[in-house]
């Protein structure tokens, strides 16, 4: 993984845990300014940093350096997404899923 990869990392998690910046900077303590630099690599958060954020958004620090070119970590993304997804927004994932996969 390149470090260039963390800050989507970062966003793409905080997004499955359903949190905005600012929420996820109330559970961190930063403020939303520096999640938003984290996210778009401005600013790298220290290790003790990401040890926080992985708490706040429910995930294992692991997550926020895997390799999305691997099935398996894609795999394990998707199903973390299904499984933390809102009840009202399941029938949106069923249909996305079966439109993405009628098409040839």
């Amino acid at each position: 993984m390149h470090i260039s990869s963390l800050g989507p990392a970062i966003k793409r998690y905080r997004k499955v845990a359903g949190l905005t910046q600012a929420e996820l900077g109330e559970r961190t303590g930063f403020d939303p300014k520096t999640i938003s630099r984290f996210e778009t690599g401005t600013y790298t958060p220290s290790v003790e940093a990401l040890f926080m954020l992985a708490n706040a958004m429910g995930v294992k620090l692991k997550v926020f350096f895997a390799d999305y070119g691997d099935e398996d970590e894609q795999r394990a993304y998707l199903f973390g997404v299904v499984h933390k997804a809102p009840p009202k927004d399941l029938g949106k994932l069923i249909a996305a899923v079966d439109h993405a996969l009628s098409k040839p």
